[in-house]
């Protein structure tokens, strides 16, 4: 198990505190600047509207969420799923007859 690293990541100009393995601090510091920088995306598109910080947070989390969503729906792994199978059922071949 990986030793447990404490990290301040700032997201809408608020520091979080997290404890994370050393080799996930990159993935929460560029989910840190993601969220970010949709949240400045929409605190300049509704400056007129003067929303609560909470609605713009929502509407970035919701715009990146659904990025997520339409990435995992398009992704197609099943080539990778028939060389992964193919190279496994000829390495089962390989070791039967040696």
């Amino acid at each position: 198990m990986s030793d447990i690293i404490k990290i301040n990541i700032s997201v809408g100009g608020v520091k979080h505190p997290l404890f994370v393995a050393p080799e996930e601090e990159p993935i929460y510091r560029e989910a840190a600047r993601m969220v970010n920088e949709r949240l400045t995306a929409y605190q300049k598109k509704y400056r007129a509207a003067n929303l609560p910080p909470e609605f713009l947070m929502t509407f970035a989390a919701l715009d990146i969420a659904s990025r997520y969503e339409r990435l995992c729906r398009t992704t197609d792994i099943d080539p990778v799923k028939d060389a992964l199978y193919g190279i496994t059922r000829e390495l089962e071949e390989f070791n039967q007859s040696h």
